[in-house]
Formats: structure tokens, C-alpha cells, sequence
């Protein structure tokens, strides 16, 4: 069903708050990460009858962080969509095969100090992770975290002999948020999806998020007051509200109504700023153990419907879907 934006949260538009120094800090980020060797391992590979390959990898991200990470490839068939994908908050990738199964080369990581790859961060915050070297913009933990998205991609690119059909970047939750950040720092994907993306409008989370990192930075600051202005001024590097202009692929996005992690108002305001094409499908509920999360599979559905067979000329003409 589809319904007119009269819903409160939908009319969220908070102003950016992007630093002067925004632009130049992303682009010498990938400067870095250009200078960095991918130094790309293949430790394991296993074909099956039908040609779907499965390869668990490592490689180097900013600062020679070692990553972890699985490429399910069709590799007689190159020309075949790539999707990059990574895992929520303190998560670990699964291995997507109904994904590939569909036709789709996959290519998914484990972020630094997560899953597979806790040994490239040995030293996490004991506030949490997100507050791993939170003093600098620099040496944030989530700086790390989209170079190793950007990455992933570059290393998916270098091991398809060929070029694949077209590129999807896909993330959910805390993998939403630097999907977003990744594709408007890089222009590279056909695509984006993001399911709920986390991170958006780092004011307005301090007020309206009860769980997940945004109660780890709250906590953080309840306790140390005097650290508010520094650290906020480092999230607003990080803050996904401030990459939503700067998009240009055509953007799937979801949410929920009712969300204590990710409230939908945080993520309007990201939606708010798009200049791209997009459409937005929202659900009763999100991050939820409630019956109605089971309507997400409509949301999978249609997204790699679009992976597989394109963007239409006509997507963006039904902006705002919602299912009850």
C-alpha cells in the first residue's frame, strides 16, 4: 500500500552538519587506502557441479588491517552483477548463497574487530566499539570500517576476470551505514540498498535511540560530559545524514516504524537529503523479535530483483511503500 508522507517522523529534515574539512578528510582517507597493498590471500577455494565457486580470502585494509572475507563467483561467467555486502553490529558475515544461487557473484567481509576479523583490532574500547579512538577523526574505528568496504570491493573487482554487469553495494543495520558512505565517497555502485542505516543524524540519536551504539555513545558521554563537543564534532565525519546529498546511484532504502536501535526519524533525516533517485519501503518494524519483521523478505525480494534484472528507467516514481 502506498501512502502519502503525513507521518511525523517522515517530515524529519535536520540541517547537516558536515565539517569544512569533510571533503578533503574522505578524499585523503582513499589516498591512503590507495597507498595501502591489498596483499589479497586466497587461503581456500571449492567448486561446485553447477560453476559457483566459494573462496575464503584475506586482505589489507587502511593501515594493514588484515580482513576476512568470502567471494561466492560464477568465474566462467564474469559478466554477472557483484554484490559487496558486510554484517550488523558486532556480527559476522554468513555466506549468501541463496544470494549467488540467484546469479549473482557475492562478496562479503567481516569489518575490523568483528567475526572473523578480531584480530585486526585487538584494542576495543571498553565503552564499546563504536568509541574505539573516538578522539580523532583520524584514528576512529569507522574510519577503518568504510575503507574496509571501499576495499572489498576493489579486491571482489581485481579476482572476476572480466567486468561484472553491474554493481550492487547492499548493508543492514551498522553494514547500511557504511554501504551509504562507501558509495558517496566512491561513486561506484549501480546500485545502493540499505536496510535501516544506522549512524544518521548524531543529534537527534542521543535523544531517540535506547540500544545498540547509539546507548554506547550516550553512556559514554553521561559519563564524560566534558568529552560532548570533541566527540560529536568526530561523528559528524561519520554521520551518514552528511553523505545523503552526495549520492548519485539510484537508493533502496528500508525501515521501521518502531525501532529502538535505528528509529525511523534517524533515518528520514538521511532521506530527507537525497538528490538521487529513490525509493523507500517501510515496515512495521525493524531490529525486532515481532512477527511483522517476517514482511522484511519482501524487501530482499525486491532488491535482488533489481540486482538481477536492473534499475528501471521508472524506479523512483513510487517513492514511499508501505507494508502493514
Amino acid at each position: 500500500m502506498t501512502m502519502t508522507d503525513s507521518t511525523p517522523f517522515r517530515q524529519t529534515h535536520p540541517a547537516l552538519t558536515r565539517p569544512p574539512e569533510f571533503s578533503d578528510f574522505w578524499n585523503e582517507t582513499l589516498q591512503q587506502l590507495a597507498r595501502q597493498p591489498s596483499h589479497v590471500q586466497v587461503k581456500h577455494s571449492e567448486t561446485r557441479a553447477d560453476g559457483l565457486t566459494l573462496h575464503r580470502l584475506s586482505y589489507q585494509s587502511l593501515g594493514g588491517a588484515v580482513i576476512q572475507a568470502y567471494f561466492l563467483s560464477w568465474d566462467a561467467h564474469p559478466q554477472r552483477p557483484l554484490v559487496i555486502h558486510t554484517h550488523g553490529y558486532v556480527g559476522q558475515c554468513d555466506e549468501m548463497w541463496q544470494w549467488a544461487e540467484r546469479g549473482l557473484h557475492v562478496f562479503g567481509f567481516d569489518i575490523r574487530g568483528m567475526g572473523r576479523s578480531r584480530a585486526a583490532l585487538p584494542d576495543i574500547s571498553a565503552h564499546g566499539y563504536i568509541l574505539t579512538e573516538i578522539e580523532s577523526q583520524a584514528h576512529s574505528i569507522l574510519r577503518g570500517d568504510v575503507c574496509d568496504y571501499v576495499r572489498a570491493h576493489e579486491v571482489a573487482r581485481d579476482l572476476l576476470v572480466g567486468q561484472p554487469e553491474r554493481i550492487i553495494f547492499y548493508g543492514h543495520s551498522f553494514a547500511g551505514a557504511l554501504s551509504l558512505m562507501a558509495a558517496a565517497i566512491t561513486q561506484i555502485p549501480d546500485l545502493l540498498v540499505s536496510a535501516v542505516p544506522t549512524l544518521g543524524w548524531a543529534e537527534g540519536r542521543r535523544r531517540l535511540v535506547q540500544n545498540g551504539s547509539g546507548q554506547e555513545i550516550n553512556q559514554y558521554l553521561a559519563s564524560y560530559p566534558e568529552q560532548t563537543a570533541q566527540i560529536m564534532q568526530v561523528l559528524s565525519y561519520f554521520d551518514t545524514m552528511n553523505f545523503a546529498d552526495l549520492l548519485t546511484c539510484p537508493v533502496l532504502v528500508g525501515l521501521g516504524q518502531r525501532d529502538s536501535i535505528v528509529p525511523a526519524a534517524t533515518v528520514y533525516a538521511i532521506i530527507n537529503h537525497f538528490k538521487c533517485r529513490h525509493e523507500i519501503r517501510e515496515y512495521p518494524v525493524s531490529h525486532s523479535t515481532e512477527p511483522e519483521e517476517q514482511l522484511w523478505s519482501q524487501f530482499e525480494a525486491e532488491w535482488l530483483g533489481l540486482a538481477i534484472n536492473g534499475v528501471p528507467d521508472s524506479f523512483g516514481d513510487n517513492k514511499l511503500k508501505v507494508f502493514e
